[in-house]
């Protein structure tokens, strides 16, 4: 992500010559379709997001992490998108800090941490009633250590819980997950708790079954599946829970922008957006999927902060933000798609393959020229 302004300007130029656009008969056309297709997030372009977001049952939201322009795009969206019928969020957070997020009092001896603050928890719960808007759809990788007393306190008198407490008693590390995840199999007779519509256990197991996997190289990727197969377990857990009483609800979905993909990400998963887009097939309904990217600008969480200029990650995100027009700019990949496609797949640059990537993987992609970290509460 370390990409000086000065070395881009160098190397944009040769980016496009070798990523093999210059010299293609298509470049003019593809140019001239992600000019013709991009707008102003301050203006029009969150009037188009609107507008699909009132064609779509579910709005797919995949989103960079640790800056404030995500947040407050869902400030901006929200509000609309609640009067055209959205009532559910699933997010990229534990049921238990879900539900801590939108109804438990802050608790400043035990803080909750997640990718939301619990100030964006109540802002979109102010439109609602009593009941959940928040759904969690992940595992507790975060802060299991929690969870772990929450259940505890419910169960005073076992053991193997109170052992889990006490090992976690000054905080998580992952070198912990064998003897913990060895410890919930032995959870066999207890009082479970249900929250936010799932198992406190079942998620607490969940939780150190990919992190055990996340331990060894050779089971990193089985850790990956793992954790998107949660995820689809989980929402498909509050879609039936919710949607049958509420047929006509709408649901938006804020995950991290790996986890949205439509099809096969480059990891070689099945994310939980593919889930989505079949689900959606098989109900007649339709799915509109947002992608973003840094172009610049800084990023921060979990006491870390980081350059978000992503241009340099990848092809497609230095040719889409060297042809934006706004600081905020939301580029509509959708007419892209026929001439990528058009062009024969072993004739495709490294850039053509990128651009394929993202226009089949996502409807829309916003460009932030330069983000801002995201500050605590």
């Amino acid at each position: 992500m370390r990409f000086h302004a000065f070395t881009y300007i160098l190397v944009a130029p040769l980016l496009l010559t070798y990523g093999g656009l210059q010299s293609d008969s298509s470049i003019d056309q593809i140019r001239s379709e992600a000019r013709q297709h991009q707008y102003d997030l301050s203006t029009d372009g969150k009037t188009f997001l609107a507008d699909e977001a009132q064609r779509a049952s579910f709005f797919l939201l995949g989103e960079l992490h640790g800056e404030k322009q995500i947040p407050d795009l869902l400030r901006q969206l929200w509000p609309g998108m609640w009067k055209d019928g959205y009532r559910y969020i699933a997010a990229e957070m534990s049921p238990w800090a879900a539900h801590q997020l939108e109804f438990a009092p802050d608790d400043h001896e035990n803080k909750i941490v997640t990718l939301w603050s619990k100030d964006q928890a109540l802002f979109v719960h102010s439109f609602g009633t009593s009941q959940a808007i928040l759904w969690g759809c992940d595992i507790e990788e975060l802060q299991p250590q929690l969870l772990i007393r929450e259940l505890a306190k419910s169960n005073p008198t076992n053991q193997t819980l109170a052992h889990m407490a006490e090992i976690t008693k000054a905080g998580y590390d992952r070198k912990m997950a064998p003897e913990l995840l060895a410890s919930t199999r032995k959870l066999t007779s207890l009082r479970d708790l249900r929250i936010n519509d799932a198992s406190l256990l079942d998620n607490i197991r969940a939780t150190f079954e990919v992190e055990n996997d996340r331990l060894k190289p050779e089971t990193k990727f089985l850790a990956q599946q793992r954790r998107e197969l949660v995820m689809k377990e989980l929402f498909l857990l509050h879609y039936k829970e919710y949607v049958p009483s509420n047929a006509q609800a709408k649901l938006m979905l804020r995950f991290g922008r790996n986890h949205l993909h439509r099809g096969y990400d480059a990891r070689g998963i099945s994310t939980l957006g593919n889930f989505i887009a079949e689900l959606a097939v098989a109900e007649h309904k339709t799915v509109f999927n947002l992608a973003a990217f840094g172009a610049g600008g800084k990023a921060s969480l979990l006491g870390e902060t980081w350059d978000a200029d992503e241009r340099n990650d990848d092809p497609a995100f230095a040719f889409l933000a060297s042809q934006a027009r706004y600081p905020a700019t939301v580029f509509d990949l959708r007419p892209l798609r026929s001439i990528l496609h058009g062009i024969p797949a072993d004739k495709r640059s490294a850039l053509q393959q990128k651009l394929v990537y993202w226009a089949d993987s996502y409807d829309a992609i916003i460009c932030y020229k330069s983000v801002t970290p995201l500050q605590s509460d």
